[in-house]
C-alpha cells in the first residue's frame, strides 16, 4: 500500500535524525552498491580526505547510513561542476551542522555555491542569491531526504536505489539490521535472499518455507533488487 502523508513524514523525520549520527555500517562494496558510486572511488575519496567516512579505523574501513547520503551529494556537487576540494570542504560543513541539530531538506548548488534551503547565503563564500525565490531557476537542487536514483558521469551511468524504499516490498533503516536492506515489515535482509538463491540454490518454494511469513512476491522482488543492486542477471530458475 502507498504511503499516507503523515506516514511520509514520519519517514523523513526519522531519516533526518539518522543523518546526526553514524548509524548502519556497510563494507566498501555495500556503500557502493546503495550510494552508486564506484568502490575504487570511495577508497580514493577517503584516502586523499575527499570524503573521510564515519569507520575510517574499523577493519575492514566501513561507511555509515549517512555517509550513503553525503556521498551522493559530494559526487552531485562535482556533477554540477564544483571543483572536489570545495566541494567536499562543503560537505563536511553541512555534515558538520546537521550533527549539531541543524536541519535541512533542500540544497541548491552552482559551480562555486552549495546554499541551505530558506537562506540565501553560501555559508563559505558569502555568496548571495537574491531574490530567493528565483534560485530554483539558477541553482539545480539535491533533496538530502529523497536521494538522487541516477548518478551520471563523464564515461558511466550508475543506478542507486532510493535509501528508504529500494523496491516495492523492501525498506532501509539505519537502525534495523545495521541498515541493509530488508523485506518489508521484517528483519530479513534482502541479502540473505541473495544468499540463498546464489550460494544455495534454493528457488522461492523452498525460501518459504524457511521463511513462512514471506509472500512469493516479496521474496521475487528482494531477489531483484539484490541483482539489480550487484549489476547480476537475475535467475531465470529462482521464480520456479
Amino acid at each position: 500500500m502507498p504511503e499516507t502523508d503523515s506516514e511520509i513524514t514520519a519517514n523523513r523525520k526519522y531519516i533526518a535524525l539518522a543523518l546526526r549520527r553514524a548509524r548502519g555500517q556497510y563494507i566498501g562494496s555495500r556503500t557502493s552498491q546503495l550510494s552508486g558510486i564506484p568502490q575504487s572511488t570511495l577508497y580514493e575519496w577517503s584516502r586523499h580526505d575527499a570524503y573521510v567516512p564515519d569507520f575510517e579505523d574499523a577493519t575492514p574501513k566501513a561507511w555509515s547510513y549517512r555517509d550513503l547520503v553525503f556521498l551522493r551529494l559530494l559526487a552531485w556537487l562535482r556533477q554540477r561542476g564544483m571543483e572536489r576540494g570545495l566541494a567536499s570542504e562543503q560537505v563536511s560543513n553541512l555534515r558538520t551542522q546537521i550533527s549539531k541539530g541543524f536541519e535541512v531538506r533542500y540544497l541548491f548548488a552552482d559551480r562555486r555555491s552549495l546554499i541551505f534551503e530558506g537562506e540565501q547565503t553560501d555559508h563559505r563564500s558569502g555568496y548571495s542569491i537574491l531574490p530567493f525565490n528565483d534560485i530554483a531557476d539558477l541553482f539545480r537542487n539535491f533533496d538530502l531526504l529523497e536521494p538522487i536514483e541516477e548518478l551520471s558521469g563523464h564515461q558511466t551511468r550508475l543506478w542507486a536505489p532510493d535509501l528508504q524504499a529500494p523496491s516495492s516490498h523492501t525498506r532501509i533503516s539505519p537502525f534495523v539490521m545495521a541498515g541493509d536492506p530488508c523485506i518489508t515489515d521484517t528483519r530479513i535482509p534482502t541479502s540473505s535472499i541473495h544468499a540463498l538463491s546464489t550460494e544455495r540454490g534454493l528457488r522461492v518454494p523452498e525460501i518459504i518455507e524457511l521463511f513462512p511469513g514471506l509472500t512469493r512476491e516479496s521474496i521475487l522482488d528482494a531477489h531483484k533488487l539484490e541483482m539489480r543492486l550487484r549489476r547480476e542477471t537475475p535467475l531465470e530458475s529462482f521464480a520456479a
